[in-house]
This record gives structure tokens, sequence and C-alpha cells, in this order.
């Protein structure tokens, strides 16, 4: 319910200023990041649509004769855009009410299953779009000197 009251507010973007508006928040988020920060997972599948939605004026213009791939299969029209994100595919149960102890399925790779995104970049397609559940995960020191960052996918209980 608290997804549909910030998704009233939304203020109708084309899929280019979506894109530029996400490019821009990443850019700069990124280039911060330190220990403490908190990441958040979204679904591959999820992104990849959204990719494809935002990206669509490009695929035009650069394959105006070839065929779209991969969204067209998945029945992903990819003028359409993406509906409310749904990382439910990422946790093993789903009726969980507090996605703080929602516990994410073993083995999950990043980049195939799900992709990482800083917290501002969250904020944002969760306000555009809604959804959840959300997964959120710190940023820790990690390698022999602890002078390397990495998102504790999955930290100790």
């Amino acid at each position: 319910m608290a997804e549909t009251s910030r998704r009233s507010n939304f203020v109708s973007l084309t899929p280019e200023e979506e894109r530029l508006k996400i490019r821009d928040i990443s850019l700069s988020s990124e280039s911060q990041s330190r220990e403490g920060d908190t990441f958040y997972l979204i679904t591959q599948r999820w992104w990849q649509n959204w990719l494809d939605y935002v990206n669509q004026d490009q695929t035009n213009i650069t394959n105006e004769d070839a065929p779209l791939r991969g969204s067209e299969s998945a029945g992903f029209c990819a003028s359409r855009r993406p509906v409310s994100i749904d990382n439910t595919d990422l946790i093993y149960d789903t009726t969980c009410e507090d996605s703080s102890f929602a516990e994410l399925h073993d083995k999950l790779v990043e980049g195939r299953d799900y992709i990482l995104l800083p917290q501002e970049v969250w904020d944002q397609l969760l306000s555009w779009y809604g959804g959840g559940p959300t997964l959120a995960r710190k940023v820790i020191s990690s390698g022999l000197s602890h002078t390397e960052l990495a998102v504790e996918v999955y930290p100790l209980r």
C-alpha cells in the first residue's frame, strides 16, 4: 500500500529522461561509495526490462531493420513501461512482511539473478514504479588489508 501512495506522486517522464536521471544518480553515488553505505538487490529480469524500455529509442535507431532480441521472447514489449518491481523470485518466503528478515535464495549470481543498486538509484526507481520487497545490503571492507569494498549480499546471521 505504501508503494501505491509513492507512485501517485509520479510525474510522467520519457524513457530517455528516466535513463538519464538514473545514469546521473548512479555515477554520482557509486563514485562516493564507502563502508556502511547501503545497496539494494533488484532482479536482473526487471532491470533488463527497464533497460529495454529506456533504451528503446537507441535500439530503434541503430537496429531499425533488426528484430528485437530477448525482450520479445520474454513477453515484454520494448515500448511498454515495466510494471512494479518484483523481487520475490530472489527470496524464499514471499509472505514475509519484514523484508529485512527475508532470506535470499542460495547461490544467486550477481549479473545473472540480480543487480546491486546504490540507495539513491533504488529510491528513485521505487518512487517511480513501487513494488518490492526491499532487499538492502551493506558495503563492507574486504580483502586481506581491508582496503577493498564489497557489498555483503549474504550477511552472517
